[in-house]
């Protein structure tokens, strides 16, 4: 799964919702946003923020809260009409078992992921 956030746009949006073995982050800049580290961090917490799909950590990191990872993937899977089912569910109880015992998840259960800046 990839959570992209548009800074441009302040979208959010879950891709490879069936992607279970993967969690990433990405945040997608402008070429004005190159110049502004801290305004580019600013415009990820305020997208995410927004979305109610997660925080930014003091380190840069995400914490994106396994019920946003559900809400959007809802939305991903009722776009491509084939809503989500017990199988996803179970994949995603074992994503997290997995980042859990990787220590990838904080003591609220939000899963922590590192940014990939694009753009």
């Amino acid at each position: 799964m990839e959570l992209v956030v548009d800074l441009s746009t302040a979208g959010v949006v879950l891709r490879r919702h069936g992607d279970l073995q993967h969690f990433s982050v990405q945040a997608v800049r402008n070429q004005a946003d190159d110049d502004d580290a801290n305004g580019a961090l600013g415009a990820l917490a305020a997208a995410l923020s927004l979305h109610d799909a997660g925080t930014v950590a003091p380190d840069g990191d995400v914490l994106v809260p396994p019920v946003a990872v559900r809400r959007l993937a809802e939305a991903a899977a009722t776009d491509e009409g084939q809503p989500l089912d017990s199988a996803w569910e179970s994949g995603l109880a074992a994503m997290l078992e997995y980042a859990t015992a990787r220590g990838w998840v904080a003591d609220d259960g939000s899963i922590r992921a590192h940014v990939e800046w694009v753009g």
